[in-house]
């Protein structure tokens, strides 16, 4: 990245920047709980969570955002400009709007309508710009040039300080920890943590986790510097910067202990066992970490203690919704398939007191006379039924197949642009 190419000395975060932060922001944002996980109890890990979901805007950016408004001295003259996918934006209006600065914050237009609602709620300025949030931060930086306002970044110094006490809190609340698995966006929140657990406890491991369909920080660290990368629709969106920041980088280079690269199948299971589980509304970005472990990429960790940080919660209720029936089908818990069934009037009854006959629930199921795929005398069924776990809906196919030997089963892959294939 030219920026990168150009900066002789990126900024190094040090402890010492944590420690000023940890004073700075003492009092204005939550000391989030620590819990074991419960899915522990069904792996070979020792899970505990690190719930910056909590906190009062729903993510750890929070942190970094009251931090930087302390060490600014021109925020509340100049004002800022935050380009964000939301959560940094929701933090910024906050804080912003309880230390009199002027917020105005830069949107992806896809954003959805709750979060945007919110940031004005907050009192911040908000535009829509883009289709991701690199358009966003070009824009907002335009908009600091022109009305000399602040723009603020993940990778700022003072916004990577703040950042850091989390790591700080995750050590003194759990001094025996062996690593922690971190959520990756542009990776300020990365360095901050890596500084911080190593300096208080050196033994401690650090991994990264990014989504795999946006492997910004693992093409940074094959090629040696910030790269940039597509940017495409993801169930983690909050982590879909388009490059490495380069302070973030020249923190984290060379100390990093494993980059894990996670699919979107598995973000979308973990975001369903945190709900189910947990009892904790995380968004996909949030769960990154937890995915990475659900995935098998860390089988070095198990018998270990591994902090997953939740960075964060903020997502509304209608793409929660999707994404809890994309986790139920990626596990294997939503099934789809295809029968023919006899055109009579027994013909939808009979398959209805199979599905009955094996405990599982009818979700939905609509018809369709396809005479090019089947015999004019029967009925194609397009049937979607809930299953309660992965055995179950291993032993309900074989079952079906049984009775009804031209069943089709839809295989849903979220990492193929949710394309579906029928196997017979």
């Amino acid at each position: 990245m030219e920026d990168y190419e150009k900066m002789e000395q990126p900024h190094v975060l040090n402890f010492n920047d944590i420690k000023q932060a940890i004073e700075n922001i003492e009092g204005t944002v939550i000391h989030t709980p620590l819990c074991e996980a419960k899915i522990s109890k069904y792996m070979d890990y020792n899970i505990y969570l690190k719930c910056e979901n909590l906190q009062y805007t729903g993510s750890v950016a929070e942190r970094g955002v009251r931090n930087a408004f302390c060490c600014s001295e021109n925020a509340a003259k100049r004002g800022v400009v935050v380009p964000s996918n939301g959560s940094m934006a929701l933090a910024a209006a906050y804080h912003g709007r309880a230390l009199g600065v002027p917020v105005m914050v830069v949107l992806p237009e896809r954003t959805p309508p709750a979060l945007v609602h919110r940031c004005s709620e907050l009192g911040a300025d908000v535009v829509m710009y883009g289709e991701n949030v690199q358009d966003a931060t070009n824009y907002a930086q335009k908009v600091a040039d022109e009305s000399h306002r602040i723009i603020m970044r993940s990778d700022d110094p003072a916004v990577m300080a703040g950042l850091g006490t989390v790591g700080v809190e995750i050590v003194t609340q759990l001094p025996e920890l062996d690593a922690v698995i971190v959520p990756v966006a542009s990776g300020g929140l990365l360095a901050a943590i890596l500084v911080a657990c190593k300096k208080l406890k050196c033994s401690c491991l650090v991994y990264g986790a990014e989504c795999a369909k946006v492997p910004k920080m693992m093409k940074a660290l094959q090629a040696g510097k910030p790269m940039n990368v597509p940017v495409t629709p993801n169930l983690a969106e909050g982590l879909n910067a388009s490059s490495v920041g380069a302070n973030a980088f020249a923190t984290i280079r060379g100390k990093l202990d494993r980059m894990l690269v996670v699919e979107e199948s598995s973000i979308a299971q973990a975001m369903v066992s945190v709900l189910e589980r947990e009892r904790l509304v995380a968004d996909g970005a949030g769960v990154c970490a937890v995915a990475a472990v659900i995935q098998g990429l860390v089988p070095e960790l198990r018998g270990k203690r591994a902090v997953c940080v939740i960075s964060g919660g903020n997502i509304d209720c209608g793409r929660l919704s999707r994404n809890i029936q994309r986790g139920l089908g990626a596990s294997g818990r939503l099934l789809r398939f295809s029968i023919p069934v006899p055109d009579h009037r027994n013909g939808l009854a009979n398959l209805a007191k199979v599905i009955s006959e094996q405990n599982v629930v009818l979700k939905s199921m609509v018809t369709d006379q396809m005479p090019v795929y089947c015999d004019v005398g029967a009925t194609w069924a397009n049937v979607v039924v809930e299953t309660g776990s992965d055995e179950q809906a291993a032993s309900f196919k074989d079952h079906l197949r049984d009775v009804y030997p031209r069943a089709r089963f839809t295989i849903s892959d979220l990492d193929d642009k949710h394309k579906h294939s029928c196997r017979p």
